[in-house]
Formats: C-alpha cells, structure tokens, sequence
C-alpha cells in the first residue's frame, strides 16, 4: 500500500506513522513536510491513501507556515494528477467549525477527522486505511490441486509464506526470483472447482503468467513413470453425449501459445532440467516397478486429456485415445486453466507441467506421488526463473 503523508510536525508524524504500520505493515509511506512539495508528489505519483494537514510551510525554503483549505481541493483533485482519485483524509488539531469546509471536502472523498489527545482519530483513520487497501497483484499464479502439489515448492522458492485468504481464494504468497508468485490451491480437485479458481485467480490478481503442477496418470505405452508432460494441446474427454449406443465425445482442445512453447522447449533443454532428480533421495517404495533409479523425461509436445473423474480402470486410457494421433497422460484440471486463461480479460501466458505417478499399467498408487510433486515444481520454478512470464512484455 502507497501512502502520501503531509505533515512538518515530527511528533504527530510519529503517531500517525505508527498506527499505519499497525494496521498495514507492508505499507511505504512517502512524507512530505511542505505544500510545495506535497503538490509535486500527489500530481506525480499514484497513491492508494492521502494523509495531510492544512496547516504546513509553504515550501522547503519559505517556512512561512499557511492554511492551505482553499487550494486543497484544487491541488488534490486535479484531472491531471496521477492521484486524482485518490481517497484523502485531514487529521487537523484545529477546530472544525465550518460547516460548509468539511461538507465540501466530503463530497470529493477528502474526510476531516479532529486529530487530538484522546486517539479518537485512530479508528477513522484504521477505516480508511481497511477500504483504501488495493487489490493484490501478482507476476504468477501457480494453481495446485492438492496440497502435496502446493508443498512441494516449499524449499524451492525464494521466501515462503503462510497460508491465508486472499480475494476469496486460498494462497500462499512466496518469490520466485523477481516474481511476486501467488500458489493457489484449489478447493478440491476436478475441472470445475479449477475453472472456478483460475477464473478468480486471473481477474483478481492479473497475473503475467499462470501455471499448473502436479500429478497425473499415464497413458500405457506412451508413458513412464514420473515422464514430465508440459501439455501443448489439452482437450476434455467426457464432454460428448450418452445415448443408447453409448458415449460420444465432442472435441474440444486447447494448445499452447508458439511463443510459451518454444520457451519451455528452451527451459527443457537448459541445465536446470537436465538435474531434475538430483537431491531427490528416493526410497526403495519410489522406485518404479523394473528400474533401478529413478528417472525423468520431459515430454514439451505431450498430448493430454482432462476430465472430472478419476480414471482408475485398466485399460480405460487406450478409449481416450481414439481420434488421437497420440495421448501421453490424463488427469482432471489442465483443460480448466488452459480454457480459463484463452479467454482472460488480459492477455496472460499460461502452461501446465505434470508428472506421471500411474501408467495404467503394473506401476500405481500413491507411493511415486512426493517425487512426482517435486519433479513438477522444480520444473515450473525453473520455467519462471526463465522469465516465461515476460514473454509478451
């Protein structure tokens, strides 16, 4: 939160400073001592709340200290300031006995509030601050399933916070570099809950990028256990139509943009990809079926379907692959975010990277899913520390 305080007391700056960082922490106060300078900052620069007094010196060379009321509305409320729409509020120690002052500021968002001993000011001021807040922005948006898949980048990022609510979604703030990330884990899995989650994901937040980690099942003879699949085109296999002959499927799919795509080729290539598996540390339960260590393939053109069930039959893959030149591995969400971000209000890059933990074949379960979660976060965190999310800047 950007905050403009004008104020030459040192005393009731203080006071003032103090109960902001109380209730916003995260706050960068910017203070200005004289109107000069006060009219130079608000015309300037966009802040998120306006704090002042009236009674402050002209300018850092005329200390000539003024009531500057008549030319607050002027100054603070010009079309060409950067700040014009600014929420303000005037904590004054003098007496507010006119009327007409006060109802006038008021009907241009500019509040009067008696500054004094008793700390009265304090709550008026808190509600200001409360409804001022600007909405959370981020550079990235990781959206997980499961909580495993969110864990998984908890020693891979730069910081890690703690989960909270933000905009009605559950997140965890953590940096990835330069990027301000957001990892939100849906409420649950499957293609709605999903579709829900990005779709909030990328208007509240406004992402650059939004991507997706995980686990997935295999399709047999296509892939291995824990083979990477970056989705380059994703479609939803249970969207058709039963009738008394059985199920038909409409088509519908969704393909990376060239741009990502040929960026994530170049990140799969790279050294960062090349030690997937190093500090692993597999136990003998995590070996697949037939190996002796474990391996990773990254797969950059693999061919995906999603849906809102579980697929947990043998043999059930090889029908999702009719009228499909290939299909590499299944699972309940890429379709969602891949669709939610075509169609975002603001341009946004997206892709999904998932592992195989279940090649519908001998090897399933939940043993291979710890490493499956890791081998996908390590690679998203080295798609973003790429700079995928700067691809159209």
């Amino acid at each position: 939160m950007n905050i403009l305080v004008l104020e030459d007391e040192k005393t009731k700056f203080d006071l003032v400073d103090a109960h902001i960082m109380e209730i916003v922490p995260e706050a960068k106060i910017q203070r200005e001592k004289n109107w000069l300078d006060y009219s130079r900052a608000v015309a300037n620069t966009k802040f998120d709340l306006i704090i002042l007094d009236l009674l402050v010196p002209r300018s850092c060379k005329d200390n000539t200290v003024e009531d500057h009321s008549e030319s607050l509305v002027e100054t603070t409320r010009d079309y060409s300031s950067k700040s014009f729409k600014t929420p303000a509020i005037v904590l004054t120690q003098h007496c507010l006995t006119n009327g007409d002052f006060v109802h006038d500021l008021n009907q241009v968002d500019i509040n009067v509030i008696s500054f004094n001993g008793h700390g009265q000011w304090k709550e008026a001021l808190k509600i200001k601050l409360m409804s001022a807040q600007p909405a959370k922005k981020f550079d990235v948006v990781i959206l997980c399933a499961l909580e495993k898949e969110a864990q998984a980048y908890e020693e891979l990022t730069d910081t890690w916070g703690p989960v909270k609510t933000i905009s009605g979604l559950m997140c965890r703030e953590v940096q990835i570099g330069e990027y301000n990330t957001v990892i939100v884990r849906a409420s649950r899995m499957g293609l709605v809950t999903t579709a829900v989650a990005a779709a909030f994901a990328l208007e509240r937040f406004e992402p650059r990028l939004i991507c997706m980690s995980g686990i997935c099942g295999g399709a047999a003879g296509e892939s291995e256990i824990y083979d990477l699949l970056v989705t380059q085109s994703c479609h939803q296999h249970d969207a058709g139509k039963w009738s008394t002959t059985g199920f038909k499927s409409e088509h519908y799919d969704v393909q990376l943009d060239v741009d990502v795509h040929n960026k994530l080729v170049e990140v799969a290539s790279g050294s960062a990809v090349a030690n997937l598996i190093d500090g692993l540390n597999s136990s003998v339960l995590e070996v697949p079926s037939g190996k002796e260590r474990i391996s990773c393939k990254v797969v950059t053109d693999a061919i995906t379907s999603s849906g809102s069930a579980v697929i947990a039959e043998e043999g059930k893959t090889t029908s999702l692959a009719v009228g499909q030149r290939k299909l590499n591995g299944f699972d309940m969400e890429v379709y969602s975010i891949y669709e939610a971000a075509r169609h975002a209000r603001k341009r946004t890059a997206f892709f999904a990277a998932k592992a195989v933990v279940d090649d519908g074949d001998a090897n399933k379960g939940d043993s291979f899913h710890r490493i499956g979660c890791l081998l996908s976060a390590k690679f998203i965190v080295a798609s973003i520390r790429a700079g995928t999310a700067d691809i159209w800047e």
